[in-house]
C-alpha cells in the first residue's frame, strides 16, 4: 500500500523544543474538516483544518512544559497513544490515554470541544485503576489504540521483539471515565508476520462501519515498551468484526505510523495516519492512502 505526504504537522506556537512542528504525533481523530492529533512527547493537543495548510493550534492537556531536552522529556513525557472520538451531542468530545509504560504515562483527558464559541473543556482522569487490570494480562503494558464497541473500549496493547504479539482487552467505557476499579477481559492476542525477523506490533486502531477494525503496525527492533528501535517494516491490518486477521497490506515508503483514521468509498478503505520518525527535529507528517482489503 502506497501511502503519500499531505503535509507537516506545523503548529503557530513554539513546544519546549523549540519547534514549532509536532515531532511524535501518536493518535488522531477526523471529524469533518478538523484533524485532532496528540504527539507522545507533547502535553497539549494539536488541531488542524484539512482544507488549508495553515499551521494548527495547541490546546494544553496537562498544566506546565516538559523539558526542552529530548531524554529529559522522554522521562516525563504522559505518552499520549490513544486518541478516541467519544458519542457527545452537540459537540465534539476526546479522550486521550497514555500508554501506561511508566507511572507517569498513566494519565488520561477527557476533552471537550464546543461547536460554538466557548472555550474547551479538559478533565484529567487518573489510569492507574484501569492498568491495575490490566497487568496480569499482558507480559508488559503499552496501550497504543482503542476502539469504541457499545459500552466497551478495545484497547490493543502493543508487543516487541521479547514479547511479539499484541493483546485486545476490553474495559467498561464508564468506569474508565470514572477513574474507578475496573474488570477486564483478554479478547485475544495477535501474532503478527515478521519483517526481517522483526514482528510487527499494533500502532494504533480504527473501526469502519462494518465492524472491521484496520490497524497500523510496525516492525521495530527494540524488546522494551520504553526504548525505541530501527524501523524495518510497517503494515495495515485488517481484522473482521471477530477479531481474526483478514488482510495485511506492507506500507510503503516504511514510516512509523501511529495514528489511523478511515472512510469507506467506492475504491477502498481511504485512509488518513500520522507518523513519528523517532526524531525530535523531525516533523510529523499527515499521508494519504487507500487500502483495498475491505473491497
Amino acid at each position: 500500500m502506497h501511502l503519500t505526504h499531505t503535509r507537516d504537522l506545523t503548529v503557530d506556537t513554539p513546544l519546549p523544543s523549540g519547534h514549532a512542528f509536532l515531532s511524535a504525533a501518536s493518535g488522531m481523530v477526523v471529524r469533518g474538516p478538523a484533524l485532532y492529533v496528540v504527539a507522545d512527547d507533547a502535553q497539549c493537543l494539536g488541531v488542524f483544518d484539512l482544507g488549508t495548510m495553515e499551521p494548527g493550534r495547541l490546546i494544553p492537556l496537562i498544566a506546565g512544559d516538559l523539558p526542552s531536552d529530548a531524554a529529559e522529556r522522554k522521562k516525563q513525557k504522559p505518552d499520549f497513544e490513544i486518541l478516541l472520538a467519544l458519542p457527545n451531542a452537540g459537540a465534539t468530545r476526546l479522550l486521550a490515554m497514555g500508554s501506561g509504560s511508566t507511572t507517569r504515562r498513566m494519565r488520561g483527558a477527557v476533552i471537550d470541544l464546543p461547536h460554538n464559541a466557548a472555550p474547551t473543556s479538559v478533565r484529567l482522569i487518573d489510569l492507574e485503576p484501569l492498568f491495575a487490570a490490566l497487568a496480569p494480562l499482558v507480559p508488559e503494558i503499552n496501550l497504543e489504540g482503542a476502539v469504541l464497541r457499545g459500552d466497551q473500549l478495545l484497547l490493543f496493547n502493543r508487543g516487541n521483539s521479547a514479547y511479539p504479539a499484541s493483546q485486545i482487552i476490553a474495559v467498561p467505557l464508564a468506569a474508565v471515565l470514572e477513574g474507578s476499579p475496573i474488570t477486564a477481559t483478554l479478547l485475544a492476542e495477535l501474532e503478527l508476520p515478521t519483517v526481517s525477523g522483526v514482528p510487527l506490533t499494533v500502532t494504533d486502531a480504527c473501526q469502519l462501519e462494518s465492524g472491521h477494525i484496520l490497524l497500523s503496525a510496525v516492525a521495530e527492533a527494540t524488546d522494551n515498551s520504553y526504548a525505541d528501535g530501527a524501523l524495518v517494516g510497517a503494515a495495515i491490518v485488517e481484522l473482521d468484526a471477530d477479531l481474526n486477521v483478514r488482510a495485511i497490506e506492507l506500507l510503503d515508503p516504511i514510516l512509523k505510523v501511529e495514528g489511523l483514521a478511515a472512510q469507506v468509498m467506492a475504491d477502498g478503505v481511504h485512509l488518513m495516519c500520522v507518523t513519528d520518525a523517532d526524531d525530535p527535529d523531525q516533523a510529523s507528517g499527515l499521508y494519504r492512502g487507500v487500502f483495498d482489503g475491505d473491497r
